[in-house]
């Protein structure tokens, strides 16, 4: 999908038929915080998961796979991560929080784009992503991500890497909770 001249798809593919689905960014957030949460049992969650089809399909197994898709952009690079750890000398660091970092984000939004995500009536979720990609190295939120992912053991400098530390304690996340690619999603089936 080029994004420069294609519109943003409002559907999903299941079974070889399209099914409109809700596409709103906060939304799709919400889909991530069910996902995290682990007070909820995964065939709840897969039930719950219907909410985000207009038209339910038959097929759930299938349906929660495509939404999985969905989230994740449909794409398997990185471009569109649905994920929000990033893989670090295999670490794979839990790199933000939507919920935690929530303000950081909309500040970014905000200062970069002139954007106020709590009125915007409207905006697709890859649209969003795409935006939150595209967010400037020198904002809060994108600060934050550098920290988290930064390897320590790749640090030198005793003194870099102390500060360094200092920093990683202040801004940790506390949510323990990891948001499933497409195939986990997937495998709650098994």
């Amino acid at each position: 999908m080029n994004v420069l001249y294609e519109r943003f798809p409002h559907h999903v593919t299941v079974c070889g038929r399209k099914y409109r689905i809700v596409t709103d960014f906060r939304e799709w957030i919400k889909f991530i915080e069910l996902m995290e949460d682990d007070t909820v049992m995964n065939h709840e969650k897969m039930l719950l998961l219907m909410q985000w089809y207009i038209d339910i399909p038959a097929e759930y197994e299938e349906a929660v796979q495509a939404l999985g898709k969905f989230l994740s952009g449909n794409r398997s690079d990185t471009f569109l991560q649905s994920d929000s750890r990033i893989g670090n000398a295999g670490q794979g660091l839990q790199a933000f929080s939507y919920t935690e970092d929530a303000e950081c984000i909309y500040c970014a939004f905000l200062q970069c784009y002139g954007i106020e995500l709590d009125t915007v009536t409207y905006m697709h979720w890859w649209k969003f992503k795409i935006l939150f990609e595209g967010l400037p190295e020198n904002t809060e939120i994108k600060q934050r991500i550098l920290y988290r992912t930064i390897n320590l053991n790749e640090v030198k400098d005793k003194e870099e890497r102390k500060r360094i530390r200092k920093i990683k304690k202040q801004i940790a996340l506390h949510s323990t909770g990891r948001i499933p690619g497409d195939y986990e999603i997937g495998d709650m089936f098994s």
